[in-house]
């Protein structure tokens, strides 16, 4: 705790211990929190719908909240795909709410954020398949939604992020459709735990080796600590990152997800992805949108917006402008 950035330092000390031991308790903790947090109310520029998307193969159909200008577009608009966070076992569908009327309004795109169900009750591959649902019904939709099919960010936070990861990997592999790039934000990404920064983090304010351990069990299930695993549920189990889409990572110099996002970055940029890698000095996991008025978080937002500006340049990977210079 002593060495966060004393503008973060000095928010965490009052945030109350997160208890994943109790998982309702504290999916209403954190909602509470978020509460706090999320004070803009709506948004007079953005609106807002609800759609269900198929269910792939059997799985039930998904709901996706789908972000837009109110002003009408000229033109078909670039997408953020959002995927929320929570230790996959965590959130609600309206605690990003805000968030998304955020990225619609800087960046005049369109924000489709996908409810995927949460584990413990549903375990991996019912979330996954529930993100891909909703990226399907995103890019076989897009006409509709006046979105520009080859301009599809996909993107999210902590579990979030690593569902992206995986989205990404589903995506590559699969072959039914492709999107420009991916933003991984402090994602989470191995499963074992093992990292020297898992062993460190243990301040019980913050996402630390307890929750983390409670997070990826409720999600593998019966694979949890097993060779068994699937690399589409912890892509630091994937051995080839090729052919993947451009990526932005961004994490913090004391997030518990440190060294496997760096080690993930650094994978992809060996296996000749595009790769763009942040780590915020003195941040902790979750900085941003706990203290968002610190200077690291605005040094956080404005390259997070740089790389969604990038992403909505680009087609299916092809960059067509420079990554703005911050």
């Amino acid at each position: 705790m002593d060495r966060l950035d004393p503008e973060l330092r000095v928010v965490v000390e009052q945030i109350p211990a997160l208890d994943l031991t109790d998982i309702p308790a504290a999916r209403a903790s954190l909602a509470e929190l978020y509460a706090q947090i999320n004070t803009g109310g709506p948004n007079p520029r953005v609106r807002h719908s609800d759609h269900m998307a198929p269910g792939r193969e059997g799985n039930p159909d998904v709901m996706v909240r789908v972000f837009r200008p109110v002003a009408a577009a000229s033109s078909p608009l670039p997408c953020l795909y959002w995927t929320q966070g929570g230790g996959y076992v965590l959130t609600a569908p309206d605690m990003d709410d805000q968030f998304c009327q955020e990225i619609v309004d800087t960046h005049e795109c369109v924000v489709v954020s996908v409810d995927w169900r949460r584990a413990p009750e549903h375990p991996f591959p019912a979330p996954a398949e529930d993100c891909y649902a909703g990226l399907a019904w995103t890019v076989s939709n897009a006409d509709e939604l006046g979105i520009d099919p080859s301009r599809i960010v996909i993107g999210g936070h902590s579990s979030g992020g690593g569902s992206t990861a995986g989205l990404a990997l589903l995506v590559r592999d699969r072959g039914e459709f492709t999107v420009a790039h991916q933003l991984l934000i402090y994602p989470m990404l191995d499963d074992t735990n093992s990292t020297p920064f898992s062993h460190l983090v243990t301040d019980p304010q913050v996402w630390n080796r307890t929750s983390n351990e409670i997070g990826w069990r409720g999600y593998l299930g019966d694979t949890y600590g097993t060779e068994d695993v699937s690399p589409y549920a912890a892509p630091t189990r994937m051995e080839n990152l090729a052919g993947l889409p451009p990526a932005t990572v961004l994490t913090g110099e004391l997030d518990l997800f440190v060294d496997e996002d760096v080690d993930y970055a650094q994978r992809l940029m060996r296996a000749g992805v595009p790769t763009e890698l942040h780590v915020y000095r003195a941040a902790h996991h979750g900085f941003d949108r706990m203290v968002p008025q610190a200077k690291v978080s605005q040094r956080f937002i404005a390259d997070r917006d740089a790389a969604l500006q990038f992403g909505f340049a680009s087609r299916h990977g092809t960059t067509s402008v420079p990554l703005p210079v911050t």
